[in-house]
């Protein structure tokens, strides 16, 4: 057996190694020249560090990404915080890590991605490709698996529909210095028009996220307005970007033998850190179907397209909570905070929740 993995993001990198740790042939190419430097996602789970233990890269992992002990909510004149009581056994429950500290580790692990080949279509059940200097060639493979994106090259020659929505929310990210936050925790400000939340890096600086009401006028290129609130200092960004968000999803991850996975198969909502988590463990448990056989593939796909629908209903609803504009809503939302925060079988479930604890455990 051998599959084609179409993109060397963490969805692909991790499947590459899943392949390589079951014995399973493989060839892992991108369409870039090489590895990009800037941080889009962020967040690791206690799941998906299981995922990583069963690589034997758990440690390597935790060495180089920052702890989170917890997270506090800022609100007028007070601030809640909420401690993780550490409901995963072996691993805490979220950590931080920039997604290309992520690829460069999966990359160090012996991934191999070829860079500079790019998939341009399918002809009966063959590949094409364009590499780097112009040269085509037609690959041939038992599977192919698209790992490529939420622009996925593989979904569109497929002709597969990515039916769902944007949000008319406006999101912008900067990576910055910034004082004035305790770096153990991760901080919520949900005051209306535009919350902020603000994540601690392992270097130093912070990832500042700001959602912006549908009706503002976008902020100039760099501007630090979105995240300025009383007590902070804000230094010179390192990156700075504004987009849209939306939640998609393929009508099925199967098409024969051709596969799709990760952000190519589902995209949603960055509210609760799911995204590339959820990749990493498609890939995971599918290196797992793949050992056992077709018809074991076939039941991943299922499976991993429910698991899917779920956390796309979730990041909706929390989405929602976070952007509203009704003031009694609003309301609601900063007590429910304030009830979680205060109550320790609630913050455990929440806990559960960003540890990617109610997602299966990786297949052995």
């Amino acid at each position: 057996m051998r599959v084609l993995i179409i993109g060397a993001g963490p969805t692909g990198l991790t499947l590459a190694l899943a392949l390589r740790h079951r014995g399973i042939a493989y060839r892992l190419i991108e369409c870039r020249t090489g590895p990009e430097r800037w941080s889009r996602a962020l967040g690791l789970q206690a799941r998906t560090l299981e995922v990583l233990d069963r690589l034997g890269l758990a440690e390597r992992f935790l060495a180089a990404a920052h702890p989170l002990e917890g997270a506090a909510f800022h609100f007028p004149g007070q601030e809640v915080r909420l401690r993780f009581q550490h409901v995963h056994p072996r691993f805490p429950s979220m950590v931080v890590l920039p997604q290309y500290e992520t690829e460069r580790l999966l990359t160090d692990a012996g991934a191999a991605p070829e860079f500079g080949t790019e998939f341009l279509e399918m002809q009966n059940g063959n590949a094409l490709l364009r590499h780097q200097d112009g040269r085509l060639e037609w690959a041939a493979a038992d599977w192919i698996a698209g790992c490529d994106g939420a622009h996925s090259s593989l979904r569109h020659s497929l002709e597969l529909p990515f039916p769902g929505h944007r949000y008319p929310q406006q999101l912008v990210l900067a990576d910055l210095p910034l004082e004035g936050l305790d770096r153990a925790r991760m901080h919520v400000f949900p005051d209306r028009p535009a919350p902020l939340i603000c994540f601690p890096l392992p270097d130093g600086h912070w990832r500042t996220v700001a959602l912006l009401p549908p009706d503002a006028p976008p902020p100039a290129q760099g501007s630090l307005a979105p995240f300025q609130r009383p007590g902070l200092t804000l230094g010179e960004p390192s990156w700075w970007n504004l987009f849209r968000i939306s939640q998609r999803q393929i009508p099925r991850m199967q098409i024969d033998r051709r596969l799709l996975l990760g952000d190519a198969a589902h995209i949603h909502s960055p509210a609760g850190g799911q995204g590339m988590n959820l990749g990493i463990q498609d890939a995971w448990s599918l290196a797992a179907a793949f050992a056992e056989g077709p018809g074991a593939v076939g039941l991943w796909a299922g499976r991993r397209h429910g698991l899917a629908r779920q956390v796309i209903r979730a990041t909706d609803l929390m989405t929602r909570m976070m952007t509203t504009r009704s003031p009694v809503l609003a309301s609601l939302r900063d007590r429910a905070f304030r009830l979680v925060a205060g109550t320790p079988a609630l913050a455990r479930q929440m806990e559960s929740g960003l540890a990617g604890l109610r997602y299966p455990a990786p297949p052995a």
